[in-house]
């Protein structure tokens, strides 16, 4: 199944993010490649979070389903 914007996706055992969940913002393809920008939420000490955004190529995360809602977002599917 093809992974789209606001997808949520959970890294695999073999990436160093391996069991989080992220959720793709963005899409970004040219002729010979496809790179997923995945927003991922870390929390820190004080109860607040921060976002950090990892690149992938697919290989290293499974689409889990999709985001129902998407804070900050735009709803344009690419």
């Amino acid at each position: 199944m093809k992974i789209s914007k606001n997808d949520v996706v959970q890294f695999t055992e073999d990436h160093k993010w391996a069991g989080c969940l992220g959720i793709v913002s963005e899409v970004r393809e040219s002729i010979h490649t496809r790179r997923y920008l995945i927003g991922v939420s870390v929390p820190d000490n004080s109860g607040h979070s921060s976002t950090a955004y990892i690149f992938d190529d697919g290989s290293n995360i499974e689409r889990i389903g999709t985001a129902v809602l998407v804070s900050g977002g735009d709803s344009d599917e690419d």
